[in-house]
């Protein structure tokens, strides 16, 4: 049952009866506003700890506070692995060769997987309203990221240039580049499903939001982000295709890609023509880069992470690959689980993100009321795990958030749709 909390208001409701006005908040309405703010903000990022963090911080004490929240099965055996992971990470910082910012790291880590844990109860307590808050929130925080990286990249502040871009890349309110093109894909695909499942009128208003996403994602130039979301829209598609029974949701997913590919091409053709986009874009298409190859390249550096692993059962401390044995992290968010946590929490993660991805998939499968909410997730976080492969997502904020919207809508306990309506369906 929802709570109210009530308060007296400052003038008479009445003046000279003696009465006073009062006023209320339900219970529901601090904890929309919360998670609004919190996923609001979680794209702006120039430091840490960010605005989001702290409103988290609020989530996480909060809503269990508010009543708001149910766990189930999958959220606590999810958030169980990664208090192991985190434990074990903790152990192995007494090897790290920098032990205080080891431990910040792993802290991070187990305030993040609380985080997630608390919005996976809100989401399941009440799932589709509280899906679409956290997603529509979430969206309007990938905009304003993506204003920001107009505004430094096309000049038009001249002075936010190198606040808002990096080495010619667009990344708008974060530090990296990367980590904006893997933010904006999740928001992408949440349009993209509007655009291929809603009327016509909703569809033009997701495509209208959908094309400055996608511009800036390809202007942060990276190619695990473009990877990524491809990835993404193209399970997207298909999960939608497989589960639905009718002809003319078929053609409509047809008219709406082919639609949405023609605009896109126009949109980097026009893109093209400014020199500096086509010299970067061919660059970073290139899959030779110099940093890449040879033994300190990335994939040198993920060989060397792969011996070191089979040598130290226990892991060999947070942050000691960079510091001693490469010039910088293995960029594969697996290879350094097993670096920082040991073999035991190593498998903890694969286990926790693996199962996540599986168990989402099996869900988006059942005809309910939650399948749309579930393929979006799902179809989002099996990006960010692909992604996870080349580079290291694991304090990524959006990979948590997804993670937690799967943990929820799978713990939810889906409403069975009518016989009527599955025959419309």
């Amino acid at each position: 049952m929802t709570g109210r909390l009530t308060a007296a208001a400052p003038l008479d409701a009445h003046p000279g009866n003696g009465s006073r006005a009062r006023w209320t908040v339900s219970t529901d309405t601090l904890a929309a506003i919360a998670v609004a703010g919190a996923m609001g903000t979680s794209t702006i990022v120039f430091s840490e700890p960010a605005v989001a963090d702290v409103l988290m911080a609020a989530v996480i004490v909060g809503l269990p506070l508010l009543g708001v929240t149910r766990f189930g099965n999958v959220s606590i055996l999810n958030i169980v692995l990664w208090l192991v992971l985190v434990a074990l990470g903790i152990a192995a910082c007494s090897m790290s060769t920098t032990f205080g910012t080891a431990v910040t790291h792993q802290v991070v880590t187990l305030f993040l997987a609380l985080g997630a844990f608390v919005l996976a109860g809100y989401v399941a307590a009440d799932p589709l309203p509280r899906f679409r808050l956290v997603m529509l929130a979430y969206v309007a925080a990938c905009l304003i990221a993506t204003a920001a990286a107009f505004a430094g990249y096309f000049q038009i502040l001249p002075q936010a240039y190198d606040l808002f871009t990096s080495y010619g890349r667009a990344r708008g309110t974060f530090k990296d580049p990367n980590v904006l093109g893997a933010a904006l894909a999740p928001a992408i695909v949440y349009v993209a499903w509007i655009a291929l499942r809603n009327p016509s009128r909703h569809a033009l208003l997701a495509a209208a939001v959908g094309l400055p996403l996608v511009l800036a994602l390809l202007l942060s130039f990276s190619r695990g982000a473009w990877a990524s979301a491809a990835l993404s829209l193209l399970l997207v598609v298909w999960l939608a295709i497989v589960t639905t029974r009718r002809s003319a949701d078929i053609r409509r997913f047809v008219v709406v890609a082919t639609l949405g590919t023609a605009t896109l091409a126009a949109a980097v053709a026009s893109m093209l023509e400014l020199d500096a986009v086509e010299n970067l874009f061919a660059e970073r298409a290139s899959l030779d880069q110099s940093y890449d190859e040879g033994p300190e390249g990335r994939f040198g550096g993920q060989a060397k992470a792969v011996r070191l692993i089979l040598e130290h059962p226990f892991g060999i401390g947070t942050h000691t690959f960079r510091d001693t044995y490469h010039a910088e992290e293995a960029h594969n968010v697996y290879l350094s689980q097993f670096l920082n946590a040991g073999w035991i929490g190593g498998t903890a993660y694969i286990i926790s993100v693996f199962g996540t991805l599986a168990a989402g998939l099996y869900a988006s499968r059942r005809r309910t009321a939650l399948q749309g909410p579930l393929i979006i997730a799902t179809a989002a976080f099996a990006g960010v795990v692909f992604e996870g492969f080349v580079i290291d997502t694991d304090h990524w904020r959006h990979f948590f958030i997804l993670m937690a919207l799967v943990w929820g809508l799978v713990d939810a306990t889906p409403p069975v749709l009518s016989p009527e309506r599955r025959r419309h369906d």
